[in-house]
């Protein structure tokens, strides 16, 4: 089957990249049972089990940003209104562990944190904020828009807080000015943020107050782009297929490769499509704890309705050619992609959007083929 015709992105023009590279934060969790985080539910996709990625962005002036930290090593130290201990003790989490600190990683790997200029949080939870106390006070921490308001200050301060004051303190604290911005790549209002077209900041709202997308420019010649979307979606299941990217007949490389070769029939998958449609991406996320929360703010989905938009935004760069989207929590990239300190750069050409794309239908292996 092909695939409709692509959207306009209207990515402005540019001459300038940025190397960017993909960061093992070393967290891994077992976390919370697929049937009450998705619709939906789907035998044998039992518990979200990933890592996350950290993005190293590095501009050729020598400027260096960071997308993300991933969780602290010390996680116990997250305050205490997050509740890590007791979604341990209750089950909601089966498994935690962090073995690094980003800060250590770059350290061990000859990168100075006096050198990282500042740090782009895509949103506020748990296992993206990392330890920004690791980071010299010049490295500036940067938020979307209203995160200044939601998330300061941090905790003792704030009692009921599930951000760390240590994370702000002694540090320039940035909210990204969307507002001034007249800029628009797809349907995200977008900030260039080094102003020569290598970088963008993109405000993508719904699954958190202030959460934030990136863009960078990573090649010119074939033009090429890395899509850093954080928890716009947690599996590429909640963003393919769609309409712009229908599930082919013929899927290449097989997702099951033990049980059917290249190429495996796309139409396997029928059991999961939602409403049996190739263009409909097949899981839509919930909150496995809406009306239980003190405040909405700390909700996993803090605004449903912009949240589905900034998923169809994400589906329309997923599906352009010159994309090559990053979730977060796409642990399917994992032995596809090469990872720091080797570079995304050349992805195109190596092939790792192909190799990648329909990775993630192993995850329904159990209930289409042997129909639980």
């Amino acid at each position: 089957m092909a695939p409709n015709p692509q959207p306009n992105l209207n990515i402005p023009s540019g001459s300038t990249p940025v190397t960017v590279s993909a960061i093992d934060t070393t967290l891994w969790l077992s976390g919370i049972p697929t049937e009450s985080m998705y619709d939906p539910p789907i035998p044998g996709f039992g518990r979200v089990r990933c890592g996350c990625w950290s993005l190293l962005i590095t501009h050729p002036s020598g400027r260096n940003l960071l997308y993300d930290l991933g969780m602290r090593k010390d996680w116990w130290n997250c305050a205490p209104a997050v509740g890590i201990k007791e979604y341990l003790e209750n089950g909601t989490l089966e498994s935690l562990d962090v073995k690094k600190n980003v800060a250590e990683i770059l350290e061990e790997g000859g990168v100075g944190l006096g050198s990282v200029e500042a740090v782009v949080w895509s949103h506020f939870h748990f296992d993206h904020t990392g330890d920004m106390s690791s980071f010299p006070p010049s490295t500036k921490l940067i938020m979307g828009e209203g995160g200044k308001e939601a998330f300061m200050p941090g905790w003792p301060v704030d009692p009921e807080a599930q951000t760390l004051e240590s994370d702000f303190e002694g540090r320039e604290v940035v909210e990204v000015d969307f507002k001034n911005s007249n800029l628009k790549i797809g349907g995200f209002r977008a900030v260039d943020y080094f102003g020569d077209g290598s970088f963008y900041l993109l405000d993508s709202p719904g699954h958190a107050i202030g959460h934030v997308n990136a863009l960078a420019r990573t090649g010119i010649d074939p033009p090429e782009y890395v899509h850093m979307c954080g928890d716009s979606a947690h599996h590429c299941g909640e963003i393919r297929p769609s309409k712009y990217l229908p599930l082919p007949d013929d899927i290449s490389p097989s997702p099951l490769p033990l049980t059917h070769a290249t190429p495996c029939p796309g139409g396997l998958f029928s059991k999961v499509l939602r409403n049996g449609s190739k263009e409909n991406h097949i899981l839509e996320l919930i909150d496995p704890g809406a009306g239980t929360y003190k405040q909405q703010k700390y909700a996993l989905i803090y605004d449903d309705e912009k949240l589905k938009e900034t998923v169809r935004e994400v589906e329309g760069f997923d599906a352009c050619e010159e994309v090559f989207t990053v979730l977060a929590h796409d642990w399917t990239l994992k032995g596809v992609i090469e990872e720091w300190p080797r570079s995304l750069n050349g992805w195109s050409k190596k092939g790792w959007k192909t190799e990648s794309r329909w990775k993630f239908l192993k995850d329904f292996g159990e209930a289409v083929v042997h129909g639980a």
